[in-house]
């Protein structure tokens, strides 16, 4: 009987180490273990971590179209606030976000919580979303533009 019980504990540390958060690792942004990513990815690559980032940290919510949860979590997809809010979409991203927003005419009163997310994977996420589902965003945004943006 102990015998089991002892396997049972060492399964489940096992099982814990192995779902430890997606964020660690390092093959879903395209980084190596000596932590090199260009410093100006281009913006297919820039939307490719992003996707990633997104489908970790954001699909949950604002479902994998984008489109949200009506009256509760509010769309990403063809977004007026995402795309003429830049700077107010990264904060939310970097530190979260309280109380009343209107996006594409509707009044969202929630919360979200910061991601924890470092500039460079922010940077990664907004380009995703500001040229996914309707959007088109020209201008790409930096991990040096976030870093800039305070709280």
């Amino acid at each position: 009987m102990r015998i089991h019980t002892v396997i049972i504990i060492a399964c489940g540390i096992l099982l814990s180490c192995n779902s430890s958060e997606k964020k660690n690792d390092l093959s879903i942004l395209n980084v190596s273990e000596d932590n090199e990513r260009p410093e100006n990815p281009d913006k297919d690559t820039s939307m490719s971590n992003g996707q990633e980032v997104y489908m970790n940290f954001c699909m949950s919510c604002h479902l994998p179209n984008g489109q949200g949860v009506p009256k509760v979590y509010p769309p990403l997809a063809k977004s007026d606030y995402l795309m003429t809010k830049r700077v107010a979409s990264i904060k939310a991203i970097k530190y979260g976000l309280a109380g009343k927003i209107k996006v594409n005419g509707v009044v969202y009163n929630g919360n979200m919580s910061a991601l924890g997310l470092d500039d460079e994977e922010i940077a990664d996420v907004m380009n995703y979303i500001t040229n996914s589902w309707g959007n088109t965003n020209d201008t790409l945004i930096t991990a040096e533009e976030v870093s800039r943006i305070d709280e």
